[in-house]
């Protein structure tokens, strides 16, 4: 049995062993001096239905250095993100200027100003003490933002996420996924 296989077999094995709600772990943190690294799946604070993620792998790294011709920043963060959309591979790449970094915490955040993305900007803030990030989307406001029939206006103001662990958002999902079946 290949690793995949085998994947695929635990995986909904696992979801039907526990029927109680337990919590998402966080994704691991890796911390260097000047790079921080973490790969996981966004996942609402208030999971609902309506803003349940596209299944997705987000991979984020912060520089503390080098993001001058990236961002005109010299501290900068990249997230990637891979999902699949309507059966075809998409890959998402974001640029953060890092706003604020120190030995608590890295803050970094795109223009609430800029043109696009047209709805909302984003904040992404690593706790370097508890080893957590999070991420807030912040709908924009003001002429410009309303989006195709003013679709924007469906946002929240605000939404906030947590970067969880891989394995964790999959058997959640998996485990979500064997309710809605029975």
């Amino acid at each position: 049995m290949n690793l995949r296989n085998l994947f695929l077999f635990i995986v909904p094995f696992l979801a039907r062993q526990t029927t109680a709600q337990q919590p998402p772990q966080f994704a691991k943190l890796n911390v260097h001096d000047d790079f921080v690294q973490s790969r996981g799946g966004w996942l609402p604070d208030n999971l609902t239905e309506k803003n349940e993620p596209i299944p997705s792998v987000v991979d984020l790294a912060c520089y503390r250095h080098g993001g001058m011709m990236l961002v005109n920043s010299d501290a900068y963060c990249i997230a990637a993100t891979a999902q699949i959309i309507s059966n075809e591979p998409n890959v998402d790449v974001t640029y953060y200027p890092v706003l604020s970094w120190d030995r608590n915490r890295i803050v970094a955040a795109d223009s609430p100003k800029s043109g696009i993305p047209i709805c909302i900007w984003s904040e992404i803030t690593i706790n370097l003490t508890d080893k957590t990030i999070t991420l807030t989307d912040h709908r924009k406001l003001g002429k410009g933002h309303e989006g195709f029939n003013n679709m924007c206006f469906e946002l929240p103001l605000t939404e906030n996420y947590h970067l969880v662990d891989e394995l964790s958002e999959r058997l959640r999902r998996a485990r979500r996924n064997v309710k809605t079946t029975n």
